[in-house]
């Protein structure tokens, strides 16, 4: 859906503790990590981490799409 959209997306596949997977976003520069364990799916929400300012906050899945974008724009 994010690339549907036009939001340059990259996937990290591999078995990480998530620290390490921030981490390593952050040294790539990412500016949003999208967060979707098994708690998020029991709920039906991602949690959108905007890395800069170091806050997070659950979105609807359905809603994945335009809160990415409005972090983005932020």
């Amino acid at each position: 859906m994010l690339r549907a959209a036009g939001v340059n997306t990259e996937v990290y596949l591999e078995p990480a503790k998530l620290g390490s997977q921030l981490t390593y976003a952050d040294r790539k520069g990412f500016r949003v990590a999208i967060i979707a364990g098994e708690n998020e799916f029991a709920k039906d929400v991602v949690q959108i981490k905007n890395l800069s300012a170091k806050t997070a906050r659950d979105v609807a899945f359905s809603e994945v799409v335009a809160a990415v974008q409005t972090t983005l724009k932020t």
